[in-house]
């Protein structure tokens, strides 16, 4: 295939040819009783689909070069959020200012709001809206950044509760401690609170369309499967977050294992991927980067870098450079950050954010792979861990 433009999803200083680069579980069905005919097609059926999809872990526990993009991918995601650089955490904590006033102002709906982190798949079991705003409290005392007081953890739970909101606004919320009801009044509250002109389905459409899951992993609903499966604890790209804080030398305050559905992909698309992937690719990315630019003011969140390439086709080569620098700087941040929470914990890893990630900054990967195909097809022999893994290194800390 050829790229007639490289791809880049780092600032220029930093960018490279690609083509160089060579959650829910659900309660027991009732018991059926089965001629022997129709158990032995069911059984087969059963076997047939057990053979197609595979747990993508498997891959690295086999070892190989898949672990250690796993491995690698885990150390930068995990770094950036024990070590933010300044403009991440101005970023995070100016959004975490926007959300604890949207928050104060819910009444009871503050509880169904966090219905998701509160509840065993989240990042606060048990917890309840005062912890929520607490943390938001200490993301805030960390603007100046070098203040110091927010961890790792709450800078998870801050981009989590961006993906819940986002996740409500466009209606793909589902298993949560929250009734059809509370998600349509919280649809309703949610755009009002923050400022925005439009309703809560035409603020996320434009989101969906352009960096939604069906769109950047058109295949998604046939390559992947969730069957029932225990929720094992885990962290970090197929669970190597212990390993990855090891070798950090995190020793106090680490990012803490959490349960959610171990989803099952395509065998051919595992086998066929150096890259590690866990879930396909990753409508969240987008709809939690949207969510991040509503609560910074941004009047086309998501959208505006590629809405002005459209408008301004020949800033093809730099599509961010249509932006003022501090602007730029904070996109890039709120896109590392986004990914780093996501691969980090482990629900997603770096080729899976890679096809969101590209869409916010003006870079539209999906026009030059095949109409099925997505960002694994292009990335997905090494290239998406080195470029995701750079645009993370970009955002930590200097070192000391």
């Amino acid at each position: 295939m050829l790229v007639h433009q490289p791809l880049n999803v780092l600032p220029p200083s930093h960018t490279q040819s690609l083509i160089d680069n060579g959650p829910r579980g659900t309660a027991p069905s009732p018991t059926l009783q089965l001629s022997p005919s129709t158990a032995t097609a069911s059984q087969a059926r059963a076997k047939d689909q057990a053979a197609q999809f595979v747990d993508p872990a498997s891959r690295t526990e086999a070892g190989g070069r898949t672990r250690a993009l796993a491995l690698q991918q885990t150390v930068a995601a995990r770094d950036l959020l024990y070590h933010p650089g300044d403009t991440l955490r101005s970023e995070l904590g100016l959004a975490a200012g926007k959300a604890h006033d949207m928050i104060s102002r819910l009444g009871d709906l503050q509880a169904p709001l966090g219905g998701h982190l509160f509840g065993p798949e989240g990042l606060m079991p048990g917890e309840k809206p005062q912890a929520l705003l607490r943390t938001l409290q200490r993301l805030m005392d960390d603007v100046p950044a070098g203040s110091n007081s927010a961890t790792a953890k709450d800078r998870s739970i801050m981009i989590a509760l961006m993906g819940d909101i986002g996740a409500i606004l466009s209606s793909t919320t589902t298993g949560v401690e929250r009734t059809p009801g509370q998600d349509k009044r919280l649809r309703e509250a949610i755009p009002g609170l923050l400022g925005l002109p439009y309703s809560a389905a035409q603020s996320i459409a434009p989101t969906s369309a352009l960096g939604g899951s069906g769109t950047i992993g058109p295949a998604k609903k046939q390559e992947r499967i969730k069957p029932p499966n225990a929720q094992p604890l885990r962290t970090g790209v197929h669970n190597l977050g212990k390993e990855a804080d090891d070798l950090l030398g995190i020793k106090s305050n680490r990012l803490l294992p959490s349960r959610w559905d171990v989803a099952q992909l395509k065998k051919e698309r595992v086998d066929n991927t150096a890259e590690p992937l866990i879930a396909h690719m990753s409508g969240t990315q987008a709809e939690t980067l949207a969510v991040w630019d509503m609560l910074r003011g941004e009047q086309r969140p998501y959208t505006r870098v590629m809405d002005g390439l459209n408008e301004r086709p020949d800033l093809a080569n730099d599509p961010m450079a249509q932006l003022p620098p501090a602007e730029r700087d904070a996109r890039y941040a709120r896109a590392a950050g986004t990914a780093a929470f996501l691969i980090s914990n482990g629900y997603h890893s770096a080729v899976e954010v890679l096809g969101g990630t590209l869409a916010y900054t003006g870079q539209d990967g999906q026009s030059v792979v095949g109409p099925r195909q997505d960002a694994g097809h292009l990335f997905g022999q090494g290239a998406a861990t080195q470029l995701i893994g750079e645009l993370l290194n970009t955002q930590r800390a200097e070192r000391a």
